[in-house]
């Protein structure tokens, strides 16, 4: 008998432990979510600041494609991204979504003409979300 009340007493000792241990891990982590939290709410975020490169252009079955990447160096998200490319008198239009903060995304032109064509692209503009 005395076996079965020294057992239920270490059993409940390693439970005990062990819920410490995990409200222990909880905290930590609330704790760390509540500093990132704060930092990105107080934190000075720059707008964004958007450039565009091309791909090699490659044909497609109405004349050729030139894939652009947006890269987005600043922090904020822009909007509504319009992108235009011009070749030879030619111009194709892009719009995209959004391009997130510190990220990028990718368009395809395509141009009608039967040479292989040299875009000039840019960003025409955007929104804040």
């Amino acid at each position: 008998m005395t076996g079965m009340k020294n057992r239920r007493t270490s059993d409940g000792g390693t439970s005990s432990r062990l819920q410490a241990l995990c409200a222990f891990l909880g905290l930590i982590v609330t704790l760390a979510a509540i500093v990132v939290l704060a930092r990105s709410a107080f934190a000075h975020q720059s707008p964004p600041d958007l450039s565009v490169r091309t791909e090699a252009p490659r044909p497609v079955a109405s004349g050729w494609a030139v894939e652009v990447r947006v890269l987005n160096k600043g922090d904020m998200t822009a909007a509504a991204v319009e992108i235009e490319g011009e070749s030879e008198g030619e111009r194709a239009q892009a719009s995209l979504d959004y391009v997130p903060g510190r990220g990028e995304k990718r368009a395809t032109l395509v141009f009608s003409s039967s040479a292989k064509p040299q875009a000039r692209v840019r960003v025409m503009g955007w929104s804040d979300p």
